[in-house]
């Protein structure tokens, strides 16, 4: 059985350029839940008889050690943040909630969704009543 101790710490991956990159896209908290994941899975894979191999590249092939912790690391960041909204057609017959999404809004509309969603707002506050 390999020996774990083998294994990078967090904060030296934390450590790399790669990491870094992923720090500035992601953010540090998820970059670091991400890490810490992909270690875990590791381990746990080796302590069950596994191979201490990460997960594949797009090509295919088994990544080396550091390298391809922190890769399996960048495609499990893309994997949670990847939006999950996509457009579709709703052929239902049912025109406003089919949880297929609600009635299309309008140009007008999404322009004053736009003016007004960027920051804070009165969605579900009546500023007449404070309630």
């Amino acid at each position: 059985m390999p020996d774990l101790r083998s294994l990078p710490s967090v904060e030296r991956l934390l450590q790399t350029q790669p990491a870094s990159e992923m720090i500035a896209a992601y953010g540090r908290p998820l970059t670091l839940q991400a890490i810490r994941s992909v270690l875990d899975e590791v381990r746990a894979r080796v302590s069950n008889g596994g191979e201490p191999t990460v997960r594949l590249s797009a090509h295919g092939e088994a990544l080396p050690d550091r390298e391809g912790l922190l890769e399996s690391a960048r495609l499990m960041l893309e994997e949670w943040t990847r939006p999950t909204l996509i457009p579709v057609v709703n052929a239902s017959g049912v025109i406003l909630h089919t949880n297929l999404g609600r009635a299309p809004l309008s140009a007008a509309a999404l322009r004053a969704m736009q003016a007004v969603g960027h920051g804070y707002s009165n969605l579900e506050f009546d500023l007449g009543t404070g309630k």
